[in-house]
């Protein structure tokens, strides 16, 4: 559920517990990532509807896009190579409101002391 959503850090590591439904996903804002962090984006579609599919595409990953289905996980490795602010968004056409699912990620140095936190922009 949404309220599973989190985001955490074990050394280099992130793990970005996120979920996906039309038209948001949570969180949808980042920061705290650092150049040299290995990100785990995994993704759940809430859709209760089992033909709404949802992708999930970061800007500068080496892989295109994930697509998840209705009530399913999967998982996109995102190493960031420079420090700047990097959307994600929904890369499947979902619904009326499509253009509203995206969000951002936010990368400092690898020495900076930026907190990591998440928000919604509910």
């Amino acid at each position: 559920s949404e309220n599973d959503t989190r985001v955490e850090r074990t050394g280099n590591n992130v793990h970005v517990f996120m979920t996906m439904i039309r038209s948001h996903f949570k969180p949808d804002n980042i920061e705290g990532i650092r150049l040299g962090d290995i990100v785990y984006f995994h993704v759940t579609n809430l859709e209760q509807d089992w033909d709404t599919p949802h992708g999930f595409g970061m800007m500068g990953a080496n892989a295109s896009e994930i697509l998840v289905m209705p009530g399913q996980t999967e998982t996109l490795v995102w190493e960031p190579k420079k420090i700047g602010v990097f959307p994600f968004y929904c890369t499947d056409f979902c619904s009326a409101l499509h253009q509203e699912m995206q969000g951002y990620v936010r990368v400092s140095d690898k020495n900076a002391d930026v907190p990591l936190k998440w928000s919604t922009g509910e």
